[in-house]
């Protein structure tokens, strides 16, 4: 919490009292003043008609006002979570001492009156020091040195401020250009994790974070609703799906800084001053309750009119950090840049291979003309490229079993045969091998390849 807001502490349960200790509404004026149910209180019903109820809301306004909170922290339109925080504390306290009441048992209703007190409260007189500025906006540091602050220097448990620099980006680089502030739904950020993240989990199994007893938040979220799933693309998965998979990420990811299911809104923004992390609403302010980031005009413009060079930024630095995670992954900036690269055909590997062999890699049996494929032994998602070395020709039957999974391991060593024979007869797959042949030797890498490639998870498919 910033420290002018919390030097307003000493002064919010005043304000408060001094309010509510003036005329408010009845329950039935609420009622009819809101789309939510507000149910019969019996235990509190000879209240009921008198002005002596307030909402929530209401006094958030009212303290904000009283309390010359500029816009950087509290504006039409949205809500800060700080403030917001700070008034909801002092209400607690305040219900604990029963000075306040709550209507109906529900804690939630945000319905309040104020019990009895020995004398109508004074207005409270605040000291010119804790009034905050009306706009303390950036401490005047410029916005790209704290945007490549946040991707080089901040600190990160896991990849998520990488994806939310990505989607901010891709939706100023869509959006018509903006005179104001931009109002970005947290609904178009949970789609964007959705896909970006179900495509590194189940097309090329990435590990986020370096915790091995736990994922991130987003990655259990995209397992629990598509744990059934068996679409090889994002695009062929159900919008019934989606919807689920965009709830749950609204609820875990997207939600509440109260309830700590805020996870990357709130934070994207520390910047790094010594030893500490410290907040800085450079690029947006944001509100929970209404579920937006509201972009300010200046970051719009440095996303929008900057996009390319961005957008390669921030690929880059995801990278750089998976890579410390996953050592050993391949074309790992391929993998997060592209989410559907898309594939070459495969015919030319079916000419090479017919020369030299008419039966299937894993069955033995001889191949029918018209049910030739062409399967990469290490599957496409791991390995992401088309390399001689790594095709193989299969019967419809081996080819649809196997899928993108592995074959067990004594087709390794079938593999690492077929090239060492068949390399001096095919000069594209000499060439494949010469790319691969590192100080340990080409078929020493081929079997690292297979044995990180089963580490991460990829399943084995015992074959034919």
């Amino acid at each position: 919490m910033d420290v002018s807001i919390s030097s307003l502490r000493i002064y919010v349960q005043d304000f408060l009292i001094y309010k509510m200790s003036r005329q408010g509404q009845t329950i039935p004026q609420i009622r009819q003043g809101t789309t939510r149910q507000i149910l019969h209180d019996a235990s509190q019903a000879q209240y009921e008609e008198k002005s002596i109820w307030h909402k929530r809301t209401d006094l958030i306004d009212y303290l904000a006002g009283e309390m010359k909170v500029g816009p950087h922290y509290y504006g039409p339109k949205r809500k800060s979570a700080d403030f917001n925080n700070l008034v909801d504390q002092e209400l607690e306290k305040l219900r604990r001492k029963k000075t306040i009441i709550l209507w109906g048992s529900n804690h939630h209703t945000g319905i309040l009156r104020l019990a009895r007190v020995k004398q109508t409260p004074t207005k409270p007189v605040m000291g010119l020091e804790t009034q905050i500025p009306a706009d303390t906006t950036t401490d005047r540091i410029p916005i790209k040195e704290a945007f490549i602050s946040i991707l080089t220097r901040g600190k990160k448990a896991n990849t998520y401020k990488f994806a939310l620099a990505r989607a901010l980006i891709e939706y100023c680089r869509n959006a018509p250009s903006s005179v104001g502030a931009l109002d970005i739904p947290y609904s178009y950020f949970a789609d964007k994790f959705l896909e970006y993240y179900w495509h590194q989990e189940y097309r090329y199994k990435i590990k986020q974070d370096f915790k091995t007893n736990s994922t991130p938040k987003v990655i259990q979220a995209i397992n629990r609703v598509f744990k059934n799933n068996s679409c090889s693309n994002f695009e062929e998965i159900s919008d019934e799906e989606k919807r689920l998979g965009r709830e749950t990420l609204l609820k875990t990811v997207f939600g509440h800084a109260r309830s700590k299911t805020s996870l990357v809104v709130p934070r994207f923004q520390n910047l790094s001053e010594g030893s500490n992390s410290v907040l800085k609403k450079i690029f947006y302010d944001y509100d929970d309750d209404a579920k937006i980031v509201r972009l300010r005009p200046e970051a719009f413009d440095f996303f929008k009119n900057n996009h390319k060079i961005l957008s390669m930024a921030v690929l880059s630095e995801w990278a750089k950090f998976l890579e410390k995670i996953n050592k050993s992954l391949p074309m790992l900036v391929a993998k997060i840049e592209q989410d559907e690269m898309r594939r070459e055909s495969l015919v030319k590997f079916r000419k090479m291979y017919m020369n030299h062999a008419d039966h299937c890699f894993y069955c033995g049996n001889k191949l029918e003309i018209r049910y030739i494929h062409v399967d990469h032994f290490l599957p496409w998602s791991y390995i992401f490229e088309n390399q001689a070395w790594n095709m193989v020709l299969a019967c419809s039957k081996c080819n649809l079993k196997k899928s993108a999974s592995l074959p067990q391991e004594d087709f390794r060593q079938e593999l690492i045969r077929r090239n060492d024979r068949y390399r001096g007869h095919i000069r594209e797959l000499d060439h494949s091998l010469r790319i691969i042949d590192t100080r340990f030797g080409w078929k020493k890498e081929i079997e690292n390849h297979y044995t990180t490639c089963k580490e991460y998870g990829f399943r084995i498919v015992r074959l034919p």
